[in-house]
């Protein structure tokens, strides 16, 4: 897919999940999550065929996803003190904008 069409499912998924509570930030950081396992291509391969095959290997895997949710998520709400109360909220927002990256990208 592309980087448009997962901004958009990051930010809405972002601002369905926390948006009455914390408005369209929930849906800027939502859009900014759905595009993010994508910065996989600025990592170095040997060669244009490794690039290709390697780019939807780890960074669009649900497990990774899961383990790397916590610690976005503490960082989101390190910047955001006020919204610190929706710790679990932050968590579910930044996982399901990951994952469905990921989930998105394996029907293409």
């Amino acid at each position: 897919m592309d980087s448009l069409t997962q901004a958009v499912l990051g930010g809405a998924v972002g601002y369905a999940v926390l948006g009455n509570k914390v408005g369209p930030k929930a849906a800027i950081y939502g859009a900014v999550l759905g595009t993010l396992p994508d910065l996989d291509v600025f990592l170095p391969y040997s060669g244009d065929v490794e690039a290709f095959t390697y780019h939807r290997g780890f960074s669009h895997s649900l497990l990774v996803h899961l383990l790397i949710s916590p610690l976005i998520a503490w960082l989101i709400t390190k910047c955001h003190q006020a919204t610190a109360i929706y710790k679990k909220h932050w968590f579910v927002l930044v996982f399901l904008c990951l994952s469905t990256h990921g989930i998105l990208d394996s029907f293409t």
